[in-house]
Parts: structure tokens; sequence; C-alpha cells
């Protein structure tokens, strides 16, 4: 309930904002329009140059270019959206589109084309992209089908070799610090407490020493990755895990 009543104070705080925020770029769309409409073509265009280099933009700009041309602040919108959302995704991009293209009021906009809101359209962006995927992971997938060797591929049973990484055979997460506490013998009083510390340092002292294990060793893995994948087309460094 009270995270209900949260959520809920969001959505009005956010309403407000919004109704404060397009009151506001009305506003000054109607004196510019009446005193410099050349400003007016200069801010859309201003607009579209940020989208189109992935550049920082203010947010009153951008309302403001909405109401000066709804049609073309859309494509100029959309257009940069697909091409940031478009695989392979690109981090400098993507971080720039979560800090200010996902949070605008823009999405809220209602496009006098189509009839749809802006978030609409995103999210038919988001559909779309995941479809593609889809459709050439279907289409390796039959490829490989068509192979002479197919059948013993998928003769292949499942094996887990290592099911933890602090298995004696990985070499990691050896450290006194860590062994010392997971053999620990406890009386039945601090059973309990002795059980919480151990799954607090298993899940976040652990974790960090794997992080940092992983950017240590991650430059010589997507190296070495990187020399057996080329040969076969374009190779991209995927996040680790």
């Amino acid at each position: 309930a009270e995270s209900t009543e949260k959520l809920g104070q969001r959505v009005l705080f956010a309403k407000a904002k919004l109704v404060r925020d397009v009151q506001s770029a009305t506003q000054r769309y109607e004196y510019l329009k009446q005193h410099s409409p050349h400003t007016l073509t200069t801010m859309l265009q201003s607009v579209a140059n940020s989208f189109s280099t992935c550049s920082p933009f203010l947010e009153s700009t951008l309302l403001i270019a909405w109401l000066t041309d709804a049609n073309k602040c859309k494509e100029v919108v959309v257009s940069a959206c697909k091409k940031v959302l478009r695989a392979p995704i690109k981090k400098d991009e993507y971080d720039w589109f979560k800090k200010y293209v996902f949070l605008s009021n823009i999405w809220m906009q209602k496009s006098k084309k189509t009839g749809r809101f802006m978030y609409e359209e995103l999210l038919a962006i988001g559909r779309t992209m995941s479809l593609n995927i889809v459709d050439n992971m279907n289409s390796i997938y039959e490829h490989l089908q068509t192979h002479k060797h197919w059948d013993k591929v998928m003769a292949i049973e499942n094996q887990t070799l290592v099911s933890r990484q602090d298995d004696k055979s990985v070499g990691l997460l050896m450290e006194k610090g860590l062994s010392q506490l997971f053999e620990m013998k406890s009386d039945d009083e601090s059973e309990e407490q002795c059980e919480e510390m151990k799954n607090f340092v298993d899940s976040n002292m652990a974790i960090n020493m794997l992080t940092a294990t992983a950017s240590n060793l991650n430059g010589d893995f997507q190296r070495h990755i990187k020399l057996a994948m080329s040969a076969h087309g374009t190779f991209g460094e995927a996040p680790m895990k």
C-alpha cells in the first residue's frame, strides 16, 4: 500500500511538472512567434543538430521546437532513437539517450499526424528492433540446421564442470578473509547471525572481488576473442558478466 501511494505521488508530481513545463514553453513560443520567428527556426535546427550528433540539449528548447513544428521534431527524435537503439548499441550514444532523451517530457506529446503519443512511437521502435534481433537469430539457427554435422552437435549432452565461481579449480575467492569466515563454526545461539553474515559476505564482498578480477582480465580476454572471431565478421565487445 505504501509503495502504491508513493507511486501515485510520483505520478501526480510528474503530471504537475509536465503541465508547468508545457505552459512555460507555450508562453515562450508565442512570444518568439510574434517577435522573432527566425529564432524558432534556428531553435528547431539546433535541436535537430543535437539529436543527430547525440549532444546534450535543454528540455525547454526541445518543447519549443515541438511547438514550432511537431512533425519535423518527431522525425528528428524518432530517427535518433532508431539510430541509438539499432544493434550494435554504442555505450556513449545509449548513455546520452538515457540521460537526455528517455527522461524528456517529449514522450507525453501527441503527434498531430498519427494521433499517437510519442511514447507509443518509442515502444514501436523497441518492438521493431527486438523483432529484427529475433529474426536474425532464427535465421542463424535455421542455417545451422542445414550443416551436415548438426545432428552430432545436438547429440552433445549438457555437462556442468564448475557450478560456482568459488570452486577450488577456478582459483578465485581463495583469500583467507573469505575462507576463514565460511569455515567458522557457530554455537546454536549465534548460528542464525553467522549464516546471515556468510550470506552477506558471499553476495557483497565476494561480488566486488569478482568484478574487480573480471575488469583486470577483460582486456586480454576481449583481445583473444576478437582474434578468433574477427575472421567471421565484425566483432563487438559484450558487457562483462
